[in-house]
């Protein structure tokens, strides 16, 4: 018995360190297992965080692209403004004196339409004395005839009577007599003698034709013809001044006239020649506007594009 208790005695501990020892590396296993899954879960973890920060360094790169081209764009939008405001400036001055210019040619203009009122004021007033005066010579004329045909009659009647012959009577003398024929022409031959003045260069018979002819029938149908016939006459006559004066009596005496458009046009070729190019061109802007349809309208397209 005493054996068995002291063999038990040496044999216990040995069984307990082996089951502990058993135990033991059962766990150690264990742990390795876990330190196994942990390391792969680790560098899973690694890998994405890697691809995270990866993609997140993609994202901060084109952010900072897409920063520089909006920097960029800002940039060139800040000088385009730039060098529109300074040009924008420029044409403001431009305006300025492009006013400045057309208030220059207004006042000329008024000056010269002033000039034209007086002169043809003046004109009239000439007219009108040399009228009285050849009426007074006509009635002076009329009475010497009268006292003619009366002593040519006393005569025939006083030799009848002493010679016994019949002479010729006085209606037979006087148709030996050449008497100017007295015509007075109709309106449109009127017209018609001036138009063909011009047409054979004869300006300035042509203006003074019609000019009479004005004076005549002021409210004839024809009257707006006339100025602008009178305009190409002196724009022929290299009179551009009087031209555009004629011209503008077209313009703003017969606006529905079929003639306005022409004489714009023609007006505003005036103004070229007087080297006015911004009257000029207000006008040929004025004939688009204006008569957009026109063959004019064709013209003045044509001569901005030229400037």
């Amino acid at each position: 018995m005493a054996n068995i208790f002291i063999r038990f005695l040496i044999f216990f501990p040995v069984a307990i360190f082996f089951v502990t020892s058993c135990a033991s590396q059962k766990d150690i296993i264990s742990l390795n297992d876990q330190l196994e899954d942990l390391y792969r879960q680790t560098r899973k973890d690694r890998k994405r965080f890697e691809k995270s920060i990866k993609s997140l360094e993609q994202e901060i790169k084109a952010s900072e692209a897409e920063q520089r081209v909006i920097e960029k764009a800002l940039k060139e939008d800040q000088e385009s403004l730039h060098l529109h405001f300074a040009k924008l400036g420029a044409d403001l001055v431009g305006i300025k004196e492009d006013i400045q210019t057309l208030t220059g040619r207004v006042e000329d203009s008024s000056h010269l339409l002033k000039r034209a009122i007086e002169e043809d004021t003046t004109k009239e007033d000439s007219m009108v004395s040399q009228m009285k005066e050849l009426s007074s010579k006509v009635g002076d004329l009329k009475s010497r005839i009268d006292k003619i045909e009366n002593y040519f009659g006393f005569e025939a009647s006083v030799k009848k009577k002493k010679a016994g012959l019949g002479e010729a009577s006085p209606e037979i003398r006087q148709k030996d007599i050449p008497v100017p024929e007295k015509k007075e022409l109709t309106e449109s031959a009127i017209y018609d003698r001036a138009l063909g003045y011009y047409r054979e260069g004869r300006y300035g018979e042509g203006i003074a034709g019609f000019e009479n002819f004005l004076k005549l029938y002021p409210k004839s149908d024809l009257a707006d013809n006339a100025y602008f016939w009178i305009g190409e006459s002196h724009r022929d006559l290299k009179k551009y001044e009087d031209a555009i004066l004629a011209y503008q009596k077209v313009i703003n005496g017969y606006p529905n006239g079929n003639k306005v458009p022409i004489a714009m046009l023609h007006q505003a070729f005036a103004f070229e020649k007087i080297n006015d190019k911004t009257t000029a061109n207000l006008v040929f802007r004025k004939v688009l506007k204006n008569f957009p349809e026109t063959k004019e309208a064709e013209i003045a397209k044509k001569r901005l594009k030229q400037d």
